[in-house]
């Protein structure tokens, strides 16, 4: 891989001790990507284009031969997590501005495709800020927790372009990574406003003011163009 990630370096099996198995990884350093300027997130473009390229470009049986699970979210199923959004979004709208609100309700009310066809590939299958460190510089230097490891549509994985890259770092992005059509665009911009609203909900049960934020900006940032 071209951006280091855990890797595992024990197993442990369940025991009287301890009763569940668990893994011990090798430690990799950096900080969560919050609060970044526009400008230090376009920086990454390349890097994460190349990154997901090569794990894109993972054959997919042998992923399945290895017990990877095949996509249980229904990912391109665009009609349910639309309905989805709409109820989360009721969730955590007192804690959006109206400006915030109004921009993701428009963008709601504008998406009419139910469905885009499916397409496999190896997906880190959960790929957003928190799973992501970068180093001093603010280039990403890391991509952590693989618990949703699947094959599935690429757009998964490819919605950093739309929720941590700027918009003007996008075609950059899609150049390095060999392309994507209008349908993995849509899907990606659709996954990358849902899994920060996803975060908003958890960071505002939590009382997180800090991830609150930086969730509110990925969202923004994801539907702009």
């Amino acid at each position: 891989m071209t951006i280091p990630y855990p890797k595992p370096l024990f197993y442990g099996e369940a025991s009287d001790e301890y009763p569940a198995p668990f893994l011990g990884y090798a430690y990799v350093p950096g900080d969560f990507p919050i609060g970044l300027t526009e400008e230090r997130r376009a920086l990454s473009a390349e890097t994460l284009a190349k990154f997901l390229r090569r794990l894109h470009e993972f054959p997919v049986q042998a992923a399945l031969k290895c017990g990877v699970q095949q996509d249980h979210r229904s990912l391109t199923d665009i009609a349910s997590r639309k309905v989805k959004l709409e109820g989360f979004l009721s969730k955590v709208v007192e804690h959006l501005s109206p400006d915030e609100s109004g921009v993701i309700e428009a963008y709601i009310s504008r998406l009419q495709t139910d469905r885009v066809e499916t397409v496999n590939a190896l997906l880190h299958g959960d790929l957003h800020f928190k799973n992501m460190l970068v180093n001093e510089n603010g280039i990403v230097s890391g991509i952590i927790d693989w618990g949703d490891l699947s094959v599935g549509h690429p757009a998964c994985d490819l919605s950093v372009a739309y929720s941590f890259l700027p918009p003007y770092a996008r075609g950059v992005f899609f150049e390095t990574y060999g392309g994507a059509d209008e349908e993995t665009k849509l899907l990606a911009r659709l996954i990358a406003v849902y899994i920060p609203v996803l975060i908003l909900m958890q960071a505002v049960d939590d009382g997180n003011e800090a991830i609150a934020a930086e969730a509110k900006s990925n969202i923004m940032r994801a539907l702009s163009d």
